[in-house]
């Protein structure tokens, strides 16, 4: 991964990410993410009561699609497709470095019961940037 991507997506600190219901429909929400770069993983959380949580309980891995950048203020966007999945046990330490790292205000919260850590996998990207000086440039995962 480049590394002007990876500083891009530090950056940032929301996405919109839309996950796959249960029936086949998508759901998408505007959300805090966090990353770590190797390998390229997103992580969340939410509550249990929200409807992006219907997925995560009712399947294993749930297919999820999201977007970083999406005003015209910064002239670059991150799309990415991929899975999304509840953290297992072993990796709530990952995520309590990298998530809460990001948002120590959050650390009372994820004390709730109802609080709920999940990740998103990409298996394809896309990155955009309008601010570049040859004009548009697109960098794609699908690039060697």
């Amino acid at each position: 991964m480049n590394k002007d991507i990876l500083d891009y997506l530090k950056l940032q600190r929301t996405c919109v990410l839309a996950v796959e219901m249960m029936d086949g429909s998508p759901h998408a929400a505007t959300v805090h993410f966090a990353t770590s770069a190797d390998p390229l993983m997103f992580y969340f959380e939410t509550n249990k009561v929200y409807r992006k949580s219907e997925p995560l309980y009712g399947k294993k891995e749930v297919r999820a699609t999201l977007v970083v950048g999406t005003t015209e203020d910064n002239m670059r966007t991150f799309q990415t497709d991929g899975i999304a999945r509840l953290l297992n046990d072993d990796e709530v330490d990952i995520y309590n470095s990298i998530y809460l790292g990001k948002f120590p205000e959050k650390v009372e919260k994820s004390k709730d019961p109802n609080f709920v850590r999940f990740v998103f996998i990409p298996t394809w990207w896309r990155f955009t940037d309008w601010t570049s000086k040859n004009g548009k440039k697109i960098t794609t995962s699908e690039d060697k």
